[in-house]
């Protein structure tokens, strides 16, 4: 069965969950039916990590399996679903246990491995020359850095890799998503980022990369009047919940704005709060979306040899 895997050099932060859901949907709409398999990193007893969760509300027909032992996983799957024709592994450039048939490599634009160390010095996971082991390099977070930036970058890796496709990628906020507490749940509209001018927001957000998601908010023309950074995968503990809101009331905000990976945990946590202290501020929800300035018909090329000659689509 293909396997195609979605990694990185550095540790979190350069966009895998946008990149695997594009890969998804462009599966799909060549006529196949995909899994994703990842490890489920720092997930509650019991419960689904944040990234699971983040799947399953982005892609509804596509199976996650989540756990760290991902063959096992994936076979108990088969045996459930004989439909399944492929493998996307989310994080699996070191997974090396699971063979594949396409390797696609992010690098955020931002952090070059070449200004990067290895753990625990820096942030890469694999040193630089593994990148000779990609089918494909995708250039990240591209709107977060000047035109010399990225072009010294994308110069660094056509002269290290030559044969190597290499695609260049943004991320922008897509659909706008409002919720409102009434009557102990949550109701959702979708918004313009214009109807949110006169908000007061507080950015609250434990993601890898931090800088990417309070810079779409000052891009949108949006008013921050408040930053709360949390360790990168952070539960929302009741502490947590508790901070947020004492800081967001003395900053006179009326609105938090957070990541879908964050409102997927915040959410109930938040809900189980007293209505007195929740419902004075609204939660706004951007859909991040991965847009291609260039190298997208060289990874669907890519994607349609790794599934045969005999996949349908364009």
């Amino acid at each position: 069965m293909p396997v195609i895997s979605i990694g990185n050099l550095s540790a979190g932060g350069t966009g895998k969950t946008p990149m695997v859901h594009w890969v998804a949907n462009e599966l799909q709409a060549m006529g196949n039916k995909p899994t994703i398999a990842m490890r489920g990193y720092k997930a509650p007893p019991g419960e689904m990590g944040d990234e699971e969760r983040e799947h399953h509300e982005a892609l509804l027909d596509v199976p996650v399996v989540a756990q760290p032992n991902r063959i096992a996983g994936l076979q108990a799957l088969f045996e459930t679903d004989p439909e399944i024709n492929c493998v996307i592994l989310d994080d699996g450039f070191q997974h090396r246990q699971l063979a594949r048939d396409v390797d696609i490599v992010l690098i955020d634009a931002s952090h070059p491995p070449y200004e990067d160390a290895l753990l625990p010095r820096g942030y890469l996971r694999d040193p630089p020359s593994s990148l000779a082991r990609a089918d494909s390099i995708v250039i990240s977070h591209a709107e977060m850095v000047n035109t010399g930036q990225l072009k010294g970058l994308q110069d660094w890796i056509e002269a290290m890799y030559p044969q190597c496709p290499l695609a260049i990628t943004e991320h922008r906020w897509g659909t706008i998503n409002r919720y409102s507490l009434a009557d102990g749940d949550w109701v959702c509209e979708q918004v313009l980022s214009e109807e949110l001018i006169s908000d007061r927001l507080v950015g609250v957000c434990g993601i890898g990369n931090p800088d990417g998601f309070f810079g779409q908010i000052g891009q949108s023309g949006l008013n921050l009047v408040g930053k709360i950074v949390l360790r990168d995968h952070a539960q929302f503990d009741p502490s947590a919940i508790n901070l947020i809101l004492q800081y967001a009331q003395s900053n006179h905000a009326t609105a938090l704005c957070m990541t879908r990976k964050d409102w997927v945990k915040a959410r109930d946590r938040l809900r189980d709060k007293s209505e007195a202290q929740v419902e004075q501020f609204q939660v706004i929800v951007p859909e991040l979306g991965l847009f291609f300035r260039s190298g997208d018909q060289a990874i669907r090329g890519i994607l349609k040899r790794a599934l045969g000659s005999g996949i349908s689509g364009s």
